[in-house]
């Protein structure tokens, strides 16, 4: 069973950041032609890109998205099928959260904007590949969730109730598409390092978790990118409609 990727197109949103880069770096590293997703931060996205292409050999590319805006990302998406004639794997990696309680005083904006880019943003990205996978009969789908999608986190309720919903949308993805030959799954991450999660617990609570957590210590982004890959190479070929947990055991 193959554990590469060489022929194969894949398309990472998100790409840029601290798990989005790794993961294009280890799917790349695999063989495959990688598009990095970018909103705001071409430069580190293009930065990326050329360091793949420098590394493999193989030329990645950059790619513009703005997840709350359906007809740019049909359109952008559309644009990378047509430059590359294929797009076999996508990751839904891009994500966006405000921390606030959910309070009169605090902007139902931040809330709502939140859920529009995690969860409708990867549904607009689904949307886009869609027809390209079901009529090549082939196709990876992996959503990048995260623990807070299982366990609650004070003050995170909007990126909790987005992530949740990414679940969904894997389970019910995964029956709908099978009969095509399109896989889906999903990767929820713990507490990792550089990542914008990290960031928004505070600093008495970062404090304590490693001791909580029983491998004692915070995920690297690598470590989630080598869970993406398991689930975007054939070696994961039976698996579908799963969510594989990547959190040092804290949610056992």
């Amino acid at each position: 069973m193959g554990t590469g990727l060489g022929g194969r197109v894949v398309l990472v949103t998100g790409g840029s950041g601290g798990i989005g880069s790794a993961v294009c770096r280890t799917l790349g590293a695999l063989g495959a032609t990688v598009v990095v997703g970018f909103h705001r931060n071409e430069a580190g996205a293009s930065a990326i890109a050329e360091e793949i292409t420098k590394d493999t050999g193989i030329a990645a590319d950059t790619c513009g998205l703005d997840l709350r805006d359906n007809a740019q990302v049909q359109d952008a998406v559309g644009a990378v099928a047509r430059r590359h004639q294929r797009i076999d794997v996508l990751v839904n990696n891009a994500a966006a959260g405000k921390a606030g309680l959910v309070l009169p005083t605090n902007p139902a904006a931040d809330w709502v904007g939140t859920v529009e880019t995690n969860l409708l943003g990867a549904y607009y990205c689904v949307r886009a590949v869609a027809m390209h996978m079901l009529l090549s009969r082939s196709g990876v789908i992996v959503n990048v969730a995260s623990i807070a999608a299982i366990s609650g986190i004070e003050g995170l309720s909007a990126y909790s109730a987005s992530k949740a919903g990414l679940l969904g949308l894997t389970r019910s993805l995964a029956v709908e598409y099978a009969p095509f030959g399109v896989r889906v799954n999903a990767v929820a991450p713990g507490y990792t390092e550089g990542n914008g999660m990290i960031e928004q617990v505070g600093e008495q609570r970062r404090n304590g978790l490693q001791e909580r957590i029983p491998l004692r210590r915070l995920a690297r982004a690598d470590e989630i990118a080598q869970a993406v890959a398991f689930l975007s190479t054939d070696a994961s070929s039976y698996i579908t409609g799963q969510t594989l947990v990547v959190d040092g055991g804290l949610t056992l």
